[in-house]
């Protein structure tokens, strides 16, 4: 399942959400209504990290003109995965 870790996102994300999952359980069962005090800031600079990353995304696979063709995952890119890189292989 993990042989080149290209899952983990997946798994953090499963884990993020379980987390998640149990502070919301544990508030419906408690009757309390669960709040988050951020900076004023920090939603217009995550709103504004959603966008540009889509775009990127957007731009990276073909649209908008940029890097069409063939693209990772396909073998004769010579792409490799994030661990492969990180572990210099």
């Amino acid at each position: 399942m993990f042989s080149d870790r290209d899952n983990i996102i997946g798994v953090a994300f499963l884990i993020l959400m379980g987390v998640l999952a149990a502070i919301l359980i544990r508030a419906i069962v408690a009757g309390e209504r669960v709040t988050m005090d951020l900076p004023p800031g920090a939603g217009i600079v995550l709103g504004i990290a959603f966008f540009v990353l889509i775009f990127v995304g957007l731009k990276r696979g073909g649209m908008f003109g940029g890097g069409g063709g063939r693209r990772w995952p396909d073998p004769r890119t010579g792409g490799k995965s994030l661990w492969d890189r990180l572990r210099g292989r």
